[in-house]
């Protein structure tokens, strides 16, 4: 008898987490039945509709008005009805989630895991009170890089409730004409591309490659920055922009479905975050053999190798990331040095395949010792 797994996340936005979810549900759909949850909105609304073109079994569960909180009562019916094995809390911040994971220890599902996505950012007294309590409901807590792990023991964490497993992402496609790309941008042939990824909040810094911009162009006036995202800092970074004279250069995609088609064309991508906990952006540009400008923060520190599959800089720093990028624009043997050496450490280290297999074993783990194969599971 095959069992359940519901991945769920209480998440408004689920970006970065919802493209975890993805991976980590298709390669566990041949194992176990699987069913991905989240908010039908924004980000949601489009992770509920990829899943589906996967063949996985869907829950939407409105949240609308409410700070973490999915339909909790719809929620405890589905997983009594579905008699589910596994419970998989993706937790964006650590504010998030709670209450699904009390409603599922309070109607019994045998196992039931979080995986903090960020590292520990909790100040509020309370909260971290809350955030401690609720490790009694959870069986295991799951970080996706070591830098977090080892943030989530320094504030009090049990070690043997923590397990890390470091995020991983599918191969890249066949590399894309990169010429068609500059023709559906309507760019010029010869253009650089320079690729960003991310929400538009302070936590992506967006603003300090903004401030590095005019330096790059000054020495390399044939690029364009190519920035894919939405969120709440859109309007503001816009205005900038404009303000700047900057708009010839700077593209503002919204969200797309063709980033890897992106990634295949970019010359560069560049990630100027503030704090990571570890950036699938930067994994997928690896996987594609693009070489990465990116700050020295904790997780993107355990993928990026300075100097050898890229180059990292200090957070907030323009005048760094304007250096960084145009070492890379400067010098193609050196960018193509770096993006063949970053393919091959995603290869060794930061597939779907080993983030699934490792959760896999994370699960059977706790199956075999909270519901033993057998026996009814509520």
């Amino acid at each position: 008898m095959r069992r359940r797994v519901c991945l769920f996340t209480a998440s408004p936005e689920p970006s970065g987490v919802g493209t975890h979810m993805l991976a980590l549900a298709e390669g566990l759909r041949d194992r176990y039945d699987v069913t991905l949850g989240c908010i039908p909105y924004g980000q949601g609304e489009r992770l509920l509709t990829r899943a589906a073109a996967l063949g996985v079994e869907t829950l939407p569960l409105d949240g609308r008005g409410q700070r973490t909180d999915p339909e909790i009562e719809r929620l405890r019916s589905w997983l009594r009805a579905s008699r589910a094995d596994v419970f998989h809390l993706h937790a964006g911040v650590g504010w998030e989630g709670h209450t699904s994971i009390y409603a599922a220890r309070e109607v019994g599902v045998p196992v039931i895991i979080r995986t903090e996505h960020l590292p520990d950012l909790i100040r509020d007294p309370e909260e971290r009170i809350s955030h401690q309590r609720l490790l009694d409901a959870v069986n295991q807590l799951i970080c996706v890089s070591d830098g977090s792990a080892h943030l989530m023991r320094r504030v009090g964490m049990p070690a043997t409730k923590i397990a890390v497993v470091r995020n991983g992402v599918p191969p890249a496609p066949d590399r894309h004409d990169a010429a068609a790309v500059l023709t559906d941008l309507h760019l010029p042939a010869g253009t650089r591309l320079v690729l960003t990824v991310a929400r538009f909040s302070e936590q992506k810094g967006h603003r300090f490659l903004l401030q590095a911009i005019p330096t790059i162009l000054a020495a390399c006036p044939e690029v364009q920055f190519l920035w894919v995202g939405r969120g709440l800092l859109e309007k503001e970074l816009r205005r900038e922009v404009q303000k700047r004279g900057l708009e010839p250069a700077v593209r503002f995609l919204g969200w797309r479905d063709d980033v890897p088609t992106l990634l295949a064309a970019a010359d560069l991508v560049v990630l100027p975050s503030l704090f990571e906990g570890l950036p699938l952006f930067i994994l997928e540009a690896m996987a594609a053999g693009r070489p990465v400008v990116a700050t020295s923060t904790l997780g993107t520190d355990e993928a990026v190798v300075d100097d050898v599959t890229g180059r990292l800089v200090p957070p907030g720093n323009p005048q760094a990331l304007a250096a960084g990028v145009l070492e890379v624009l400067t010098y193609p043997k050196l960018a193509a040095r770096w993006g063949a050496a970053g393919r091959e450490r995603w290869r060794h280290e930061f597939t779907a395949e080993r983030m699934v297999r490792q959760t896999v074993a994370v699960y059977e783990d706790l199956l075999c010792r909270h519901a033993p194969m057998g026996v009814p599971s509520l």
